[in-house]
């Protein structure tokens, strides 16, 4: 048990994430103000050239651009929806600080919808040479810090109460057990896990050690869940992790709506994104229409966008009020598809800082899953859990831990995920037991350094050798490399150890084929 009270040590891991945002901060300037346009693009930070194919006004008058980059596909991005992003110029004629700004609203491949903070487009932006500078991510530190502020203050509701239990302040509770009708493909361990997951009043832990069917296990957990709710929240702090339990849940029939836009997604996968399937329901011809009819008075409108009189302003005024009124008729139409879709939805998945998202803004849950949350930051964890009246966690913390940038922040304690320290501080976890891998001789390093040399090979694994190479009858070699000069050395900037060349002990582990 902690010794602090919560709210302090909330307020502790505030001022550590402040530090963590500055470093953040501190790398990202050093990457983009010495770097040139080809450098950024190769960091997955610009799109250049850029096509801007559409801009029209959205709901309130903002004014909206739809950019296609046409060049330059097979480099992958870091635009996610959320995040603030500037067009540029690259026209040496123009002022070097020409930026417009905005918030990018919709990501695909190669297509982004940004949300411009101004009202108009400037005159450069007719000259061409233009780019999208992807700027720094307050969004995501605003949305943990407002949480944070949010779960200290808590009191007298269900987010207090979960605070509580989950900083190991009261005991999470539990239901009295009844017998589950469960996959008889799972083993021992799997189904006392899914147990563990139903009859838990506050938290529930899934340790699932390489190779034991922890995503399995969480789905299948889910599909119970969902035989006595109506909705749940999944979610993970990367975008791939996301990825996968939306294509296992949709394997499983589950109806899902992945919200967020992962820069680079499968066909399969694109098909369960909010976007694609607000474009295949059946009214969404009408917000087409409306919308070309509204860019068609705009173009009309931009007509008199210079040297006009008083009776040319009217006019102008006039298209472009119906120009508007066109796009918010649209907007209407595809809110209410929107509301519609998720309405029908069984599972939402997104990442942690996706949670915040407008779309779950008055929505609720009553359990809400986190796979992965041994690599995510505490305060991102929180941000699904204020919209949950249970959590279900599922990770390890004896694999690797969540990336932070700063040396400071690591060593005050930003790297101790809240999944940790619920393990250690409550009994709610159950251990998956049985991997099915690696042969028996690979797993009993980590076994015994890791797992209190409580894992299990599966018979179908145990023994399994390197298919068809006789050269190799042992499932592992040691390869003693001492004395070759080969200095253990640190990088400063993420406490990585490393060799100067080849390890001290070289270990080599063979897998057979499958």
């Amino acid at each position: 048990m902690s010794e602090k009270d919560s709210r302090e040590e909330l307020q502790e891991l505030l001022d550590i994430l402040k530090v963590e945002q500055e470093e953040d901060r501190k790398l990202y300037e050093s990457k983009m103000l010495n770097a040139s346009i080809p450098e950024r693009r190769a960091q997955g930070l610009t799109w250049y050239p850029i096509v801007v194919k559409e801009s029209y006004y959205g709901v309130g008058d903002r004014l909206i651009l739809e950019i296609e980059r046409p060049s330059f596909k097979e480099i992958s991005h870091q635009f996610q929806s959320g995040r603030v992003a500037a067009v540029f110029t690259n026209n040496q004629d123009e002022e070097p600080e020409s930026k417009l700004a905005g918030v990018v609203t919709s990501v695909r491949p190669d297509n982004i919808k940004l949300t411009l903070f101004v009202d108009e487009l400037p005159d450069w932006f007719d000259r061409g040479k233009l780019g999208l500078d992807l700027l720094f991510d307050e969004t995501s530190y605003k949305e943990m810090e407002n949480t944070l502020q949010r779960v200290i203050k808590a009191k007298h509701n269900r987010l207090a109460q979960l605070r509580e239990v989950l900083l190991g302040k009261e005991k999470a509770g539990f239901r009295e057990k009844k017998t589950l009708s469960l996959n008889p493909s799972l083993n021992d361990s799997q189904k006392k896990a899914i147990e563990n997951v139903v009859f838990a009043k506050d938290v529930a832990i899934i340790h699932g050690p390489p190779g034991t069917g922890k995503t399995t296990t969480l789905v299948e957990a889910i599909k119970q869940i969902l035989s006595e709710e109506e909705q749940v929240l999944v979610c993970a702090p990367s975008n791939t992790a996301v990825d996968l339990l939306t294509e296992k849940l949709d394997e499983k029939g589950v109806k899902v709506v992945r919200l967020g836009h992962p820069s680079r997604v499968s066909e399969s996968l694109l098909a369960h994104t909010l976007d694609v399937q607000i474009s295949n329901h059946k009214d969404f011809k009408q917000i087409k229409e409306l919308k070309k009819r509204a860019i068609e008075y705009r173009n009309m409108a931009l007509k008199y966008k210079r040297n006009f009189g008083k009776e040319e302003r009217n006019q102008r005024r006039i298209i472009l009020d119906e120009s508007r009124k066109l796009q918010q008729e649209a907007e209407a139409i595809e809110n209410y598809i929107t509301q519609d879709i998720l309405s029908r939805a069984r599972v939402f998945t997104c990442t942690l800082v996706g949670a915040a998202s407008y779309l779950l803004k008055d929505r609720t849950f009553e359990t809400v899953f986190i796979d992965e949350a041994a690599q995510a930051l505490e305060p991102a964890t929180w941000i699904p859990i204020t919209k949950a009246d249970r959590v279900v966690f599922a990770g390890d913390h004896c694999q690797l831990p969540p990336t932070v940038k700063s040396i400071e922040a690591a060593k005050k304690g930003l790297s101790v995920t809240l999944f940790e320290k619920c393990i250690q501080r409550q009994k709610a976890d159950v251990m998956l037991d049985t991997q099915y891998r690696m042969n028996e001789k690979i797993m009993k390093f980590s076994s015994v350094q890791f797992y209190y040399d409580k894992l299990i090979a599966h018979a179908s694994v145990k023994d399994r050798l390197l298919n068809g190479d006789p050269d190799f009858t042992a499932p592992v070699e040691f390869v003693d490399t001492a004395g070759c000069g080969f200095e253990e050395k640190i990088r400063s900037r993420n406490i990585q150890y490393f060799k100067s060349g080849r390890s001290a002990v070289a270990i080599k582990t063979f897998y057979s084929s499958g």
